[in-house]
């Protein structure tokens, strides 16, 4: 009978060591849900930030393509009254006076393309 009692108290040893481990693990799993709870939130929130970002941005882009559309259109009126006042308006020869008659290539590029 002694040996009965023996194993009966190995087994509840046995028993407890086996509860505080699946305590551990029950607490690791908690851990990481949490972790991931948190990582879920986290990422919620940077889609949110970048689909804001990337509205902006398309709303900057459009913005700036109808004023690049305007300026392509139109020539720079400060250019063109410079021109008209006889200077060149061209990298080349910017703020030389022109030529009577002269008509520069370069400046009506500038002016026009």
């Amino acid at each position: 009978m002694g040996g009965t009692m023996i194993d009966k108290n190995e087994i509840y040893v046995q028993l407890g060591l086996l509860e505080e481990s699946l305590a551990y693990t029950l607490s690791q799993i908690s851990a990481v849900r949490d972790a991931l709870d948190e990582s879920l939130r986290e990422n919620a929130t940077i889609r949110m930030e970048n689909e804001k970002l990337r509205e902006r941005l398309a709303h900057v882009e459009k913005k700036e393509g109808k004023a690049s559309s305007k300026s392509k259109n139109e020539p720079n009126p400060n250019l063109i009254q410079i021109f008209n006042e006889g200077f060149h308006v061209c990298h080349l020869h910017y703020a030389e006076r022109l030529q009577d008659g002269e008509n520069c290539l370069d400046c009506l590029e500038l002016l026009y393309r």
